[in-house]
């Protein structure tokens, strides 16, 4: 039912449910208009078949497109094959023969290499010799 303005369309209800309250009536038809597909364009909803047609047509545009293809396996295979290395955005990926496991130092992740691991390996050799000399606490 079509009215000329809201406050006919809230006379009209309420004029049919005389017990509710205006603001009940006010709020029920703010829901309506809120949730109704109707309010906001003035096309009649969809049917069933219809729905089911718009899938249907979505569904082909779909499959119509052109599909990715994905290179990133050839390219592995390739590398793999010919034996240079390949970088894939932050990783490198080279035979397992040719891995080089990074030195472990307890509590510290190495990112330096050799190098770090053979100085601290140093630092603990001389400070397990003991060239240090011992100082007595008792004298103060």
């Amino acid at each position: 039912m079509e009215f000329a303005s809201r406050h006919k369309c809230i006379e009209h209800y309420q004029s049919q449910f005389p017990n509710l309250p205006r603001y009940m009536v006010e709020m029920a038809l703010d829901y309506d208009l809120a949730t109704s597909k109707e309010s906001s364009s003035n096309e009649k909803p969809l049917t069933n078949k219809e729905k089911r047609q718009q899938k249907r047509n979505l569904k082909q545009q779909k499959e119509q497109q052109q599909p990715r293809t994905c290179t990133i396996n050839e390219q592995l295979k390739e590398a793999l094959e010919s034996g240079k290395p390949l970088e894939i955005d932050c990783a490198q990926v080279i035979k397992g023969c040719d891995y080089k496991m990074p030195p472990f130092i307890q509590g510290h992740i190495e990112v330096d290499g050799q190098d770090v691991a053979n100085s601290l390996e140093a630092k603990t050799e001389f400070e397990e010799a003991g060239d240090f000399e011992d100082i007595d606490n008792t004298d103060f």
